[in-house]
């Protein structure tokens, strides 16, 4: 009986539970359970080519990015899109064509324009901030990471030998872009300051932007400090938090705004998405076979070449008249009158 049980042992140990582990892939960058503001993650890996030959990046299982691994090269890197919200991405690594590793990162993009986003959920996730010395060591066998960036707003000749430049070039890939990031005058606005709004991020990255931005965003658009005194103002701008409704860097949509404008405002304003709100909402009784006034699919009367939004007659950043319209005086019928002259 005794001979069984230690033949039943063996056994155990060799088809059973001493499955052959791959080891996981070194992912360097990000970590798990990261927090995003900004819609794009930087993968930084570590393999060699006798481990893998091959590299594929997916999110939500779908491949985003195939990278072939060089005998000469240990370490390399890749920024994904992320989609609002939770994100799952995994690392495999093929030799052969064989997958021998993989690993998953979940990872959060918390942005308040979009469906899909809680910020309880995001609670559990953390910021982390890649740009200090210590994580810069791994870059710098491929990178120069000491920034060749001008601090007086002077562009250089050839952006592309900035040393942002070789693993941020994704991100002025929009229709529109700001002229900061154009030039790559990434000083400028990341100086590594903090602000009152991230004051728990003093020394995680030399590279951080005060929050709010606002004071940052008016050294150049002296505008900022005027919408900020206006007799009414729109809460963005008076939080001083310009990111939250542009794009910093650059968008596909005027502006660089971060959604088109009708779209932006009823993100917040979602009681007027109906496109119909003026006359019923100011007592005219019944509303008109279409509903009422439109406030999107029409030429804008005033603004030629232009469709009707809402920023036809609201000013987004602040104005003197009553619910940011764009009026003079005391009489909101002032902003109908730019439209209907009769």
């Amino acid at each position: 009986m005794k001979r069984i049980y230690i033949l039943l042992l063996l056994l155990v140990s060799i088809c059973g539970g001493a499955k052959e582990v791959s080891p996981s892939v070194a992912i360097v960058q990000p970590q798990d359970k990261s927090r995003y503001v900004g819609e794009g993650s930087t993968f930084v890996i570590d393999t060699t080519f006798k481990e893998a030959d091959t590299i594929v990046i997916k999110r939500d299982n779908n491949i985003t990015a195939t990278l072939k691994v060089k005998p000469e090269r240990n370490t390399y890197c890749k920024t994904i899109e992320l989609k609002p919200g939770v994100n799952i991405v995994s690392v495999s690594l093929y030799k052969d064509s064989k997958l021998v590793s993989k690993s998953d990162r979940e990872l959060y993009f918390l942005s308040e324009l979009f469906e899909g986003v809680n910020e309880e959920d995001a609670e559990n996730y953390k910021v982390r901030f890649f740009h200090n010395d210590e994580k810069e060591k791994k870059c710098t066998s491929c990178h120069n990471m000491k920034s060749n960036i001008p601090t007086n707003n002077e562009a250089l000749q050839d952006v592309t030998k900035t040393t942002c430049y070789a693993c941020h070039a994704g991100m002025i890939n929009t229709k529109n872009t700001h002229a900061p990031a154009a030039n790559w005058l990434c000083l400028d606005c990341h100086d590594g300051k903090f602000g009152e709004y991230n004051m728990a991020d003093k020394g995680a990255s030399k590279y951080l932007v005060a929050d709010p931005v606002a004071k940052t965003c008016g050294s150049c658009h002296d505008t900022v400090d005027g919408w900020q005194k206006s007799k009414f103002g729109h809460g963005p701008v008076n939080d001083g938090r310009c990111e939250r409704c542009h794009n910093p860097h650059g968008s596909n949509n005027e502006f660089f705004l971060r959604k088109n404008i009708w779209e932006l405002c009823t993100t917040c304003h979602a009681e007027k998405a109906s496109g119909q709100h003026v006359i019923p909402a100011i007592g005219f009784g019944a509303p008109t076979k279409d509903g009422g006034h439109p406030t999107k699919g029409k030429k804008d009367p005033v603004r030629p070449g232009r469709e009707l939004t809402c920023s036809g007659c609201h000013d987004p950043h602040g104005s003197t008249g009553i619910f940011l319209l764009r009026m003079k005086g005391t009489m909101t019928y002032g902003v109908c009158q730019r439209c209907h002259k009769k």
